[in-house]
């Protein structure tokens, strides 16, 4: 039997606890891969690559749902394979993936899926659309299902029509009450890291229906291709972490599919119906702006010890702009950077904030700023940021005035080493900066900032990084 033959057989087959498909390196395969059969713990189902030299390759040809379909799994890992999904036009050409796993008619908890090191490429045409592109992990039809251990890290992800990396499903939500929150079927122990996803139609990432899921070491690049979308946001989640992540160009021209504008073109977005948000760590530059808040029902977001350098309309842009209902948003220690030549407003579009409080961030530009037609906002608060060529915000109570003095602003580059973010150091202040043991005390402050130095809470720094630097450790 030829290896195109014992391929096409692999998918009638009900693999048990324990099986391994292993894919030639140097070969090339046509169609989809599509095995079925569940592991167990401590015996998963493996498919992985052997021999040596290049990734074993399938191209699905844009006639098959994916290059690799798992339905209904649990106790699998994945790794290593190239993966292709078109025809080869810039037409849509439906719902595709290139690796696609769904849970779909059998309720319970599906465990411990693993996809490592694949290289996911050229999926679909020129295409938006949330709910289909690189990496996708659904649940359809279910009522009370869940995934536990789902773990998607070290692949590229490029060139694709849709989305990415991302998530969905049919019966878990986040519900904002009054008295609390209700939390429906929510998956745990959710880990996407390593990741780099470059040109998508719409969004890099989306991250939905987790609770305390950890989204790290990312590098997201020209997303939003055929559509606007933000390159990376959550979506009914709780107490989520974007952490360390790379996010940059995600710019372009026209009207989104709603006619409306230039929207949604930020590296970052705290979205609705979420609970205990975090952004921190991360790295934006050359997007239109560094990260969105959703005044839809959206509670707790915190952002901090981010660095924003050279976004390129705005800094903050709230959407939903009738909306709100977006409660306790605390934006602190955060350094923003504009060179010479952009006109940005901080609050991208003219939107305007809503119940937020801005403490221990700088605002540096190397021409003059602006605050945006809307920038007073509504319960929103100002306390101890530094400003640098722009004019205090109006509800300013303990405005820091002058140079950080920045070792080397502005050079950090692309792709940077995520695990130390030793580029953002040009960002560390001389022993003269007015920022210096200048932050109001923050609470519950995360206790670090963005190189991994401890942060003190009587004596921290205004910005996203304390100076003199501790020993900075790979996390």
């Amino acid at each position: 039997m030829d290896s195109q033959k014992k391929f096409d057989a692999v998918s009638q087959l009900e693999l048990q606890p324990g099986d391994a498909v292993l894919l030639k390196r140097g070969m090339q395969f046509t169609g989809m891969l599509a095995p079925k059969g569940r592991g167990a713990e401590g015996a998963p189902i493996r498919i992985d690559a052997y021999g040596r030299g290049r990734l074993p390759v399938i191209h699905a040809r844009g006639r098959h749902i994916a290059g690799l379909f798992l339905k209904n799994p649990s106790f699998w890992e994945v790794q290593g394979l190239e993966i292709t999904n078109t025809n080869g036009t810039d037409d849509d050409q439906g719902e595709l993936f290139g690796i696609y796993v769904l849970a779909d008619g059998d309720e319970g908890v599906y465990e411990h899926v693993y996809i490592n090191a694949c290289y996911v490429h050229d999926v679909n045409g020129a295409v938006a659309g949330k709910r289909r592109g690189g990496i996708h992990v659904h649940m359809k039809k279910l009522k009370a299902s869940r995934f536990d251990d789902l773990r998607i890290t070290n692949n590229r992800v490029e060139n694709i029509g849709g989305v990415g990396i991302g998530n969905d499903s049919s019966c878990a939500r986040v519900k904002l009450r009054d008295d609390g929150e209700e939390l429906q079927n929510l998956w745990t122990r959710v880990y996407v890291a390593g990741n780099r996803v470059d040109t998508t139609g719409r969004n890099n990432i989306i991250a939905r229906v987790s609770i305390d899921a950890v989204y790290e070491y990312n590098v997201l690049a020209n997303s939003s291709r055929h559509d606007t979308g933000h390159s990376i946001f959550c979506f009914n989640t709780a107490g989520i972490k974007i952490q360390y992540n790379e996010a940059y160009g995600n710019v372009g021209t026209g009207e989104n599919r709603d006619g409306q504008g230039e929207q949604d073109r930020g590296g970052f977005d705290a979205d609705y119906n979420c609970v205990n948000t975090y952004i921190q760590y991360n790295y934006s530059h050359d997007n239109l702006w560094f990260c969105g808040i959703m005044k839809r029902p959206n509670r707790n977001v915190f952002i901090r010890y981010n660095i924003s350098e050279n976004d390129q309309q705005g800094i903050y842009f709230y959407g939903f702009e009738r909306e709100k209902s977006a409660e306790n948003v605390h934006i602190y220690n955060n350094t923003h950077f504009v060179r010479k030549g952009l006109e940005v407003e901080v609050f991208a579009e003219g939107r305007t904030p809503l119940n937020t409080t801005f403490e221990n961030n700088i605002f540096y530009f190397e021409d003059g700023g602006s605050w945006g037609r809307n920038a007073a906002g509504i319960n929103t608060v100002f306390r101890n940021n530094l400003y640098y060529n722009i004019e205090p915000h109006p509800s300013e109570t303990q405005a820091v005035f002058g140079d950080p003095e920045f070792l080397r602003p502005g050079s950090t580059g692309t792709d940077i080493d995520l695990k130390s973010m030793t580029a953002l150091s040009g960002y560390r202040l001389s022993p003269e900066s007015p920022c210096i043991d200048a932050a109001t005390r923050i609470e519950a402050n995360g206790g670090r900032d963005l190189l991994g130095n401890p942060v003190e809470g009587g004596m921290a720094d205004i910005g996203a990084i304390e100076n003199p630097p501790h020993k900075i450790t790979n996390r």
